[in-house]
């Protein structure tokens, strides 16, 4: 059970990532959705834009993947005793996981308030619902994954 959490929190971040690394590749579609600074950087900025939104592409597929890949690889690194990498990771997720949870929920909510105030902006804010719904869903399955692991006995050292 405590996989099944781990691997969806590394679907959603590889989601959340794959449009970033689209929008690095030049990509537009959902770009306006994110805000219109994000539109006019790219087009002002193209270059700067694009290595930017590598960087975070990066970022955000390690943050995907790590520790999914650290909770399966514990047992035969711990044995080894060679590293404590798999702990260093999860032990980061932990407050990662809690950060995607109220930055996700902040903005969902944001723009659910948004959308019943206003009509302005409404593809911003759907675009919100969507990016910030995935970091919430993303955050919860990975804090999910982590408390179960813990209340399995896996213990970081």
């Amino acid at each position: 059970m405590t996989i099944g959490f781990f691997a969806i929190a590394c679907a959603l971040g590889i989601v959340h990532a794959a449009f970033s690394g689209y929008w690095a590749a030049g990509g537009r579609w959902m770009l306006d959705t994110v805000g219109s600074f994000a539109t006019e950087w790219v087009d002002t900025e193209p270059q700067t834009a694009r290595t930017a939104l590598l960087v975070l592409t990066l970022v955000k597929l390690a943050a995907a993947i790590f520790p999914a890949l650290a909770y399966l690889n514990r047992p035969r690194l711990a044995a080894r005793n060679r590293t404590r990498l798999p702990s260093l990771i999860l032990g980061i997720s932990w407050p990662g996981s809690v950060l995607l949870i109220l930055w996700g929920g902040a903005s969902f909510v944001g723009a659910v308030i948004g959308l019943i105030a206003s009509d302005e902006n409404r593809s911003v804010k759907y675009g919100h619902l969507f990016f910030d719904g995935i970091f919430l869903l993303w955050g919860a399955a990975l804090l999910t994954a982590l408390i179960l692991a813990r209340k399995a006995g896996y213990r970081p050292r």
